[in-house]
């Protein structure tokens, strides 16, 4: 039997969430650095190029999008796109994302724990 508390102390609950923020790691900060249109669309167009699966925003990387302004790394709101308050801290080579934890059982969060 697999001891998942091990597991789960060791690496994560939400490794895999934390997998699928480092593919839109670059593509966010390239987008939020642009003078380019700065929106989530923006971000998952630039990573998946032309999109030729007919890939489709609304899924599991507006969960991303959710996590990651729940933990104020982005603002989002009516008309606009920006980097938040924690946009450095989360860009920090100084610092890992043991300071967040996230999940997507029930719609995606992400919660600041340090």
């Amino acid at each position: 039997m697999i001891d998942y508390t091990l597991f789960s102390e060791k690496v994560g609950y939400d490794w895999a969430n934390k997998k699928m923020i480092v593919r839109v790691y670059e593509h966010l900060k390239n987008v939020m650095d642009s003078d380019g249109k700065k929106s989530w669309t923006e971000v998952i167009r630039q990573m998946l190029g032309n999109n030729p699966n007919g890939f489709v925003v609304n899924g599991y990387y507006s969960t991303i999008r959710t996590i990651l302004k729940d933990i104020k790394v982005i603002e989002i709101g009516h008309g606009y796109f920006r980097k938040g308050v924690n946009w450095d801290r989360f860009y920090s080579e100084d610092e890992d994302w043991s300071w967040f934890v996230t999940d997507t059982n029930r719609g995606g969060y992400g919660k600041i724990i340090k």
